[in-house]
């Protein structure tokens, strides 16, 4: 006794494998494109930063300021860090930024003030001076 497979089926199976076949021939045509693609030479792979941040505050007081330096995104600010200026209302140091970053928000508080700057991030570093 013999079964007998209808048409039908065979014929699927052939247009599968066609498919398949085919699929197979497209994604090694696109994987070449990607592969000839040369990043430009300014193209940086880290994702992240390190930057010189000089901040020269005037106090009146003589005592630190408490410095939060925040990312502004679509989401609000997220705090990156905090640090305090020396008694003359000073802070250098290096802050390592997220690569993408054009622009800090840096919110200075002391005993009798509370400021918010929106800083520039240049070429690795953020700078202010009063």
């Amino acid at each position: 006794m013999t079964i007998r497979r209808p048409l039908s089926i065979s014929l699927v199976h052939i247009g599968l494998t066609i498919l398949v076949l085919a699929g197979a021939a497209y994604s090694t045509s696109v994987r070449a494109d990607i592969d000839e693609v040369q990043p430009s030479t300014e193209f940086r792979y880290e994702t992240s930063r390190w930057t010189e941040v000089d901040i020269a505050l005037a106090t009146n007081d003589g005592n630190p300021a408490l410095l939060s330096i925040y990312s502004k995104g679509a989401n609000g600010l997220r705090l990156l860090q905090n640090a305090f200026t020396d008694t003359q209302g000073r802070f250098f140091g290096e802050l390592q930024l997220p690569a993408h970053l054009d622009s800090v928000v840096v919110v200075v508080r002391t005993a009798d003030r509370q400021d918010t700057l929106d800083l520039i991030v240049g070429e690795n570093l953020i700078a202010y001076a009063e």
